[in-house]
């Protein structure tokens, strides 16, 4: 019997996760790529992300041991202003996303090479060919805009400033909240790599922002970088629904079946159990839309919290950090902690949550 043949567009995490799964079952996989070689968008990448994943569990999900492409994050400081808290760091860690041999797309990318996966780069996702791909090809495009264009999946616009500098440090990131971005800004040190990225969704972030930030990060951490490209994205959280396997008769994987914790916009271990789940839809659809459901349950309720309480509170900073002011640093931490622990119970994190991979 011929093998199963299966397209797959985006050499990304989720897309090489769902190839390298496919071609263990004996399918034949093409991965198509937009960009010159694997590693996801260039726009973004290389990049470092600090991020919540019970690493064992989801490595035995998804069907590969991703612990190589895991640092664990010693130390995290959440900042109000210029106002310090320790942030809980437990079950954190660095991945990193590029080609370079550090990143965790490189680990895929042999293991898919290894498993017999081909790959034609400089092939994009094209709109006139979206009506003729075969049923079961597999999307894997990430934060491309236009790929959500074509496929009328709704989405908010990501806007903000990205900077990556050398440096010694390792095992550290920090948060730093402010009223002038509708996010967050974060910074990660890992594999000789410093990332930083000044986020705001259907918001602009203007220079004096970003100045405001930069004064933020001389002042406090000693450090600057010098060359900021402001980007932009497609970001999957426009509604509570958004999550979806299935449109129009393709497989959507990654980003773009909205597997994304839409409080803090966490997207590497949905990205990666979407790969796997994208996988096994082209075998068993019916199956494979139960357990997307299932790793996607607690979405419309953390969306609601986050668009109707936490974007009323978010922008009020100033109280945020007056209350932490008087509660202390000590105690501050131990309601974080208290939060997080109740929290994995209800996650919208794949991968986290403690009952999501078993």
């Amino acid at each position: 019997m011929a093998a199963k043949e299966v397209i797959i567009y985006g050499a990304g995490m989720s897309g090489m996760l769902a190839a390298y799964n496919l071609a263990k079952e004996d399918c034949a996989v093409l991965v198509r790529e937009r960009e010159s070689g694997f590693g996801g968008s260039k726009q973004y990448n290389p990049s470092l992300h600090t991020t919540p994943v019970d690493l064992e569990a989801t490595s035995e999900y998804v069907g590969i041991d991703i612990s190589p492409g895991f640092k664990p994050v010693e130390s995290i400081s959440l900042y109000l202003h210029d106002f310090h808290l320790p942030f809980p760091a437990a079950m954190s860690y660095s991945v990193e996303r590029s080609s370079r041999p550090s990143s965790l797309d490189a680990l895929l990318y042999d293991s898919c090479l290894e498993a017999g996966v081909e790959f034609e780069f400089n092939s994009p996702l094209r709109k006139e060919n979206i009506g003729k791909l075969p049923e079961g090809t597999i999307i894997a495009c990430g934060l491309n805009p236009e790929a959500y264009e074509y496929l009328n999946i709704p989405y908010v616009q990501g806007n903000g400033w990205l900077a990556r500098g050398e440096t010694e440090r390792s095992g550290y990131a920090w948060i730093w909240l402010d009223e002038c971005i509708t996010e967050y800004g974060y910074a990660t040190f890992e594999n000789g790599l410093a990332y930083n990225l000044l986020p705001s969704y259907q918001r602009e972030v203007d220079r004096e922002c970003l100045e405001r930030y930069r004064g933020f990060m001389r002042r406090v951490e000693g450090m600057d970088h010098e060359d900021w490209d402001y980007i932009r994205g497609a970001v999957p959280l426009a509604s509570p629904d958004n999550p979806r396997l299935i449109r129009d008769g393709l497989i959507m994987c990654g980003t773009m079946s909205g597997a994304m914790d839409p409080f803090m916009s966490f997207g590497i271990s949905g990205a990666l159990i979407a790969g796997k789940i994208a996988a096994a839809a082209v075998m068993d659809r019916e199956k494979a839309e139960e357990e997307f459901a299932r790793f996607n349950r607690n979405f419309a309720i953390v969306h609601r919290f986050k668009q109707e309480l936490w974007d009323n509170l978010r922008p009020r900073v100033d109280l945020l950090e007056g209350l932490a002011r008087i509660l202390g640093p000590e105690l501050t931490l131990r309601l974080m902690v208290e939060g997080i622990r109740k929290g994995r119970k209800s996650s919208a994190i794949p991968g986290f949550s403690p009952v999501s991979c078993h």
